[in-house]
């Protein structure tokens, strides 16, 4: 099976044991292998929402079809601050090219290009 949602740049391809995903050139309308994983869903088809957190998988000719969502953001982004953050709030200051983390009364500043601390202040 094929899906492809008007306006979209990707195409995947369902197989009964892989589901191909493909970036399509805009200019050549050529696909590119972009990923590839296993239909462990035993699925014919895989539709996923605008925001790719959840998917709708069903198989031709059942009556029924199922709802998967992403359990973990797999962005690869490295932890940078080892304290517990529960309940703070993050701001950029584009002039001062940095950014805020609050934790309960504390307010730590943070450069955006080496994430070292610049400096700490207290309410």
């Amino acid at each position: 099976m094929i899906y492809f949602i008007k306006g979209n740049k990707r195409i995947q391809v369902t197989t009964d044991e892989k589901i191909y995903f493909y970036l399509i050139d805009p200019v050549t309308f050529e696909p590119t292998l972009e990923n590839v994983m296993f239909n462990y869903m035993n699925c014919s088809q895989m539709m996923f929402g605008s925001k790719v957190r959840y998917c709708v998988t069903y198989k031709t000719n059942q009556k029924s079809f199922d709802i998967h969502r992403r359990k973990f953001v797999h962005d690869f982004r490295q932890n940078v601050v080892k304290m517990n953050l529960d309940g703070s709030r993050g701001l950029p200051i584009e002039s001062m090219n940095a950014f805020l983390v609050s934790k309960i009364d504390v307010i730590h500043f943070y450069d955006v290009d080496s994430f070292k601390e610049l400096k700490e202040c207290l309410l």
